[in-house]
């Protein structure tokens, strides 16, 4: 998928919440319409946040088809959905607590191995959800792409992040 494709979607979900939010900090997550973003909505994904949540991880409420597949797993199996559901591990968790604490938009590019053995590099863009000044969800959107990797020189390379927080 080219780059200017990707930055297409993100720029499309990023204009879907300037248009929710209409002059407020950022729109409520009862707000958004999955089939308002009807061929984005696959590479999307929702975060809720909540006291729970923050003390053990945050939680996907959503998580599209096409996320699931960068990961390389099998959502038949229960322990890989609570693995995905779950972000508490997940090298992402310091991009989402950026959203939450700027209360802003934020950008990150990084790349990982997944499930697979496959090299998935990304792009993901994070908006903010909530009311009152307080943000209660993170909207997603994640573009990636494949390449075979070295399985005998294998390297997760999950931390290595390039983030551009307002970029949006």
């Amino acid at each position: 998928m080219s780059a200017a494709l990707q930055n297409r979607h993100h720029e499309r979900l990023r204009q879907y919440w300037e248009s929710l939010r209409a002059g407020r900090a950022f729109p409520r997550e009862s707000e958004i319409d999955p089939d308002e973003l009807d061929a984005l909505w696959p590479s999307c994904f929702l975060i809720s946040l909540d006291d729970v949540t923050r003390r053990i991880g945050y939680r996907y409420s959503y998580l599209g088809s096409e996320l699931i597949e960068a990961y390389g797993e099998d959502m038949n199996n229960p322990d890989v959905v609570m693995r995905l559901v779950s972000s508490a591990a997940a090298p992402m968790v310091k991009r989402f607590n950026e959203v939450v604490e700027a209360k802003a938009p934020v950008i990150d590019e990084s790349e990982f191995v997944n499930a697979r053995h496959l090299h998935i590099r990304y792009r993901t863009c994070m908006l903010p959800l909530g009311e009152n000044g307080k943000v209660t969800h993170i909207l997603g959107c994640m573009r990636w792409r494949a390449f075979p990797c070295d399985t005998s020189h294998q390297d997760d390379r999950s931390d290595v992040h390039v983030q551009h927080a307002n970029a949006l």
